[in-house]
């Protein structure tokens, strides 16, 4: 029996100082990790902390701001490429698509609800006008509204192309004269950006300063902001300094020209402007003198008409 007991224990003592060996190697050489096994368990990690990120800000958002984000999600799926150009006015304009839809879908229901508070009061008067009109005027105040934020968002993204255009005519005109002043083009494309003000400069400031970080040429982040944004100019430059730097370094000369070409299009804008100004001034003070002509003749003619 103590025999028994004895190999017992021996056999015990063998199996921990086994495991304990086992342990010991399995901590020195870790096994092969399942890369398969773990990347899902990443993904789906991920996707259950987004999701959860997710319901955090759907609770955070009121109702409407809901609904247009998942009206942005739903265009973005089936009409992207027709909303390409929409999503540029909309950044260009400093916007989101579902900032945009939020504050639209707003002006549609107040321009929809309208006419019935209205009515309310109108009935309240006893004026007799039926309720079947208030729908339709309703509806005709939405589509008009929505119409006139599309109106008012093209005209936004259109006058902030022009400041864009400016500034970079400016900027390129900057590293002209830093380049002249003895500097490359790599030293005097970022020295230039960082000395307009603006959001347009800014803009360039931040495209420049972040291709040395994206591993991208300046003008390669230039052209992919004009992308963005929708600004042919600065996508021109990207393909002109290019083609410039494939075919032997002429990036110097291919500025200077550009910087040229750019200001001379501005002249001719400021002339263009400025002869539209005329035209307008003339027109006005034409309206004017025909409006004194007629103040002053009004009075007789209706004296000679009353008189016979």
């Amino acid at each position: 029996m103590t025999s028994l007991t004895g190999l017992s224990g021996v056999v015990l003592l063998a199996a921990l100082a086994g495991l304990g060996v086992a342990r010991l190697y399995l901590l020195a050489v870790p096994p092969t990790p399942d890369l398969v096994a773990q990347t899902a368990r990443w993904e789906h990690d991920r996707a259950r902390a987004g999701r959860r990120a997710h319901r955090e800000r759907d609770r955070a958002r009121g109702p409407l701001e809901r609904v247009a984000g998942s009206l942005a999600e739903q265009l973005r799926d089936r009409h992207g490429r027709q909303l390409l150009g929409f999503e540029r006015d909309l950044a260009v304009a400093g916007h989101t698509l579902e900032e945009w839809l939020t504050k639209t879908l707003g002006v549609a229901l107040a321009g929809l609800l309208a006419p019935f508070v209205l009515w309310v009061l109108v009935r309240a008067l006893e004026l007799g006008i039926p309720i079947a009109v208030a729908p339709v005027v309703g509806l005709l105040l939405s589509v008009l509204m929505v119409a006139l934020s599309i109106v008012d968002l093209r005209a936004a993204a259109g006058r902030e192309r022009e400041d864009f255009r400016r500034a970079l005519a400016i900027y390129l005109d900057l590293v002209v004269m830093s380049m002249e002043a003895g500097r490359g083009h790599a030293e005097a494309l970022p020295a230039a950006a960082g000395i307009g003000t603006g959001r347009a400069f800014l803009e360039l400031r931040d495209a420049v300063e972040g291709a040395r970080v994206s591993g991208v040429t300046a003008w390669e982040a230039l052209g992919r902001l004009g992308e963005r944004y929708g600004i042919g100019e600065l996508v021109e430059l990207r393909s002109t300094l290019n083609l410039a730097n494939e075919e032997g370094g002429r990036i110097r000369s291919t500025l200077i020209a550009r910087a040229e070409t750019m200001r001379d299009a501005r002249l001719a804008d400021a002339r263009a402007r400025a002869d539209q100004a005329t035209e307008s001034m003339k027109y006005n003070l034409i309206l004017m003198a025909s409006v004194g002509v007629l103040y002053i003749l009004a009075p007789r003619l209706l004296y000679l008409i009353t008189s016979t």
